[in-house]
């Protein structure tokens, strides 16, 4: 596990203001060294512990907290842009006020977040439901919390035959869509990822989760995810991801860095040697992508930058 916690607590140190206390110590551990797994959970720890930084009384406490919200921004929001949209949503104009004040706007737009991102939340299950009209056989790469709401929406309306489930063995997401969507009553398919071809072949849409969004719509996913996808289109199945607008950055799938890679020594048995290192996340090239469904509706990638410009444009993205 990286220990890039340790990084803030030296930036403290040489400002000369005081060590971090191990509560925000622990919320760094979750956060920008993923103790806590999810993108959209760590938002929901970083925001709280910017505003709680900010309310210590001492006269250095809306600093820290501002210094706190740009390190967690630097490091986890790279790779995770609602994490660094969302703190400079919530860090907007702090940094003009006075430590009350600040702390005060730092605290109100923790509590908001929540209630905002269920409220985006609805509208893109709402939303999603209606533009996916007609699927019958949703093939699902992954575990999404939001696309297994969406699978569970569509269920319930408009009514499904078959849910598709390869196993993304390299995280097992396939098996925590099958805990979370056994309750149904709608046959499943549960196939081996070397079957995703066939898989895909069973499915009328491909729908993906996002850990990210690139400003021109490439899906960063789980490894496996560009392969449903390219099977998919070759097949004249349309792929949809699915991400609230938080979650596009502002760089485009060739501007990223290659994804880290990661061991999977679980395939070894014992007294095996071989080199496992393979990226865990990839991100599926725009051209692979039909739309992504969002809370203002689906949106081609071609258009996916101007309605988040439109939407900075109106606040709603961030101030």
């Amino acid at each position: 596990m990286p220990e890039k916690r340790f990084d803030f607590a030296a930036e403290m140190t040489e400002r000369g203001w005081p060590a971090p206390d191990e509560a925000t110590m622990q919320g760094l551990l979750d956060i920008v060294d993923e103790g806590t797994l999810g993108a959209s959970n760590h938002v929901t720890l970083a925001l709280p512990l910017v505003a709680r930084l900010a309310a210590a009384d001492r006269p250095t406490a809306r600093d820290e907290a501002l210094a706190l919200a740009e390190f967690i921004a630097r490091t986890r929001g790279q790779g995770a842009p609602i994490v660094a949209n969302a703190l400079r949503w919530q860090t907007a104009r702090a940094a003009e006020l006075d430590p009350r004040d600040a702390a005060r706007l730092l605290s109100d737009r923790a509590a908001e977040w929540e209630g905002a991102a269920a409220a985006r939340r609805r509208a893109l299950i709402e939303t999603g439901v209606t533009a996916l009209a007609g699927t019958r056989a949703p093939l699902i790469f992954d575990y999404s919390s939001t696309v297994a709401d969406l699978v569970r929406a569509l269920a319930n309306g408009p009514g499904l035959d078959r849910i598709i489930i390869p196993e993304s063995r390299a995280i097992d997401g396939g098996r925590r869509y099958m805990t979370a969507l056994s309750d149904l009553g709608v046959e499943i398919a549960f196939l081996p990822d070397a079957a995703l071809d066939y898989a895909v072949s069973l499915s009328d849409a491909v729908l993906l989760g996002a850990e990210s969004v690139t400003r021109d719509g490439g899906i960063s996913n789980t490894v496996g995810s560009t392969p449903a996808a390219r099977a998919a289109m070759a097949n004249g199945i349309p792929v949809h991801g699915a991400a609230d607008l938080f979650k596009v950055g502002d760089r485009t799938r060739d501007e990223l860095p290659a994804p880290p890679l990661r061991s999977y020594d679980f395939l070894l048995k014992p007294g095996e040697t071989a080199t496992t290192a393979a990226p865990e996340l990839e991100i599926v090239p725009p051209t692979l992508v039909t739309s992504i469904l969002t809370e203002i509706g689906p949106v081609r990638p071609a258009d996916l930058w101007d309605a988040v410009d439109r939407h900075r444009g109106n606040g709603e993205i961030q101030p």
